[in-house]
């Protein structure tokens, strides 16, 4: 399945090649209709990563608010994706979709024969002991890139080509000679590095040592315009959280340019021309989406704003609330409160005596107002004894005559207290009540 997939962009190549008859344009031509079939998609992502990107501002925002609880913050961070509609994840998948193009390039690249040509394994293997047999072996760093050397050879000598077409017979029909040179370089070749160790010093290796750094400069560069373009203008937006954001980004920015320039010394340079026109092609799509993306995200950001500040001020009329009700609370327990202290000092002001209720060293053990003589304690009498009725009569009258007594002396004791208290003082009665104080000394 893979084999097959391959040998599709193979053929493809292929083709652009015959078409032009140029390695490296081919190349070109090949990355620019990857970036148009990928349009849409990589429109999808520049248009998530602008949205990202223009949330800033109220990601700070709640950060500050919630930035103790993560749990809430976690909670109201999803709900604001859920109502600005964007895919945290959308601009990261999208930007990743080229990965893969590039690493089944780097196969097709690496073994032209297989994938671009569509010769099987066995075939391949009969070219490498014919050119074997001619006295043509392959060091030790060109094995992963024996394919591409082997056309270069077939390429340079006819009778190379001749004696590989009569090895394979009728797959011969599909074997056809291709020149890797751009600009006298050799875009088979990998680039070396090292170049203290170079045997000679000519424009082939000067070419291929500086195609990596050209293309890591390039990178560079747009990964640069890639992070200012996605950067939406905000009407309330706060410098400081755009500078963060911009920190998050830094990374991306020098890791990706890095890896590109491993890349371009480990395998051949036919892959950094790939990687220097996909650069060059992105910064100009880039452009394109910048163009129209921008003016529709002014227009988002202002319905933004406006959702922005009637989701603040509802928020301020629920923290209104929220006070208003604890205020309220608050005066309900003073009110309670003092109630309850009124209720103290009345009891105080009445000059109650509660010490019964006390137990040891519990003052209020039975409670404050605890009266040992509230409920009388009646003789306890057994339901089956004879009723005496006759005493219990006796009894009743008795209290009852003795009740009627105590309540005609009463108002006869409450008439001679009013009397004595209304009664003026005079000289006599203050010498008879100095005399009484006297005597009872």
């Amino acid at each position: 399945m893979i084999t097959a997939i391959l040998q599709f962009f193979g053929r493809i190549l292929l083709w652009i090649y015959n078409v032009f008859g140029n390695y490296a344009l081919a190349l070109a031509i090949f990355t620019l209709l990857t970036k148009l079939v990928l349009f849409p998609l990589s429109y999808k992502g520049k248009r998530s990563m602008m949205q990202m990107n223009s949330l800033n501002a109220e990601m700070q925002r709640l950060q500050k608010q919630y930035g103790k609880d993560q749990q809430r913050y976690q909670l109201e961070v999803q709900k604001l994706y859920e109502e600005e509609k964007v895919n945290p994840m959308g601009g990261c998948l999208w930007s990743l979709l080229p990965l893969p193009i590039l690493m089944g390039l780097y196969y097709v690249i690496r073994r032209p024969m297989l994938y671009m040509l569509c010769l099987t394994e066995e075939q391949i293997t009969t070219v490498v002991d014919t050119l074997a047999g001619l006295g043509h072996t392959f060091e030790a760093n060109q094995i992963a890139y024996q394919e591409i050397h082997i056309m270069n050879l077939i390429s340079q000598d006819s009778s190379l080509y001749s004696a590989v077409s009569n090895a394979l017979g009728d797959a011969a029909v599909r074997l056809q000679t291709m020149s890797f040179d751009f600009l006298g370089i050799n875009l088979g070749e990998i680039p070396d590095w090292q170049f203290w160790k170079w045997d000679t010093v000519d424009w082939n290796h000067i070419g291929l040592f500086l195609i990596p750094i050209v293309v890591t400069l390039l990178n560079f560069l747009y990964s640069q315009y890639s992070m200012k373009s996605n950067q939406v203008k905000q009407a309330n937006s706060d410098d400081s959280s755009a500078a963060a954001a911009n920190n998050t980004n830094k990374m991306m920015m020098y890791m990706m340019p890095l890896m590109y320039l491993w890349f371009g010394y480990i395998m051949p340079a036919g892959m950094c021309v790939y990687m220097a026109c996909n650069a060059i092609f992105s910064a100009l799509q880039d452009m394109v989406f910048s163009k129209f993306l921008n003016k529709k995200f002014a227009a988002e950001e202002e319905a933004r704003q406006a959702r922005m500040a009637e989701r603040r001020e509802k928020e301020k009329e629920k923290k209104a609330e929220i006070a208003a009700r604890r205020a309220a609370m608050e005066d309900q327990m003073k009110t309670k409160s003092g109630r309850k202290a009124a209720k103290q000092a009345q009891k105080k002001a009445s000059g109650r005596d509660s010490s019964a209720g006390q137990i040891g060293v519990r003052k209020y053990a039975r409670g404050r107002s605890y009266d040992p003589d509230r409920y009388p304690i009646t003789a306890y009498r057994d339901p089956q004894d004879v009723l005496d009725e006759e005493a219990l009569e006796r009894a009743l009258a008795k209290r009852g005559k003795r009740l009627s007594q105590e309540e005609e002396e009463l108002p006869v004791q409450e008439l001679q207290a009013s009397e004595e208290q209304d009664a003026p003082v005079t000289p006599e009665t203050q010498a008879e009540q100095a005399g009484d104080t006297q005597a009872e000394e």
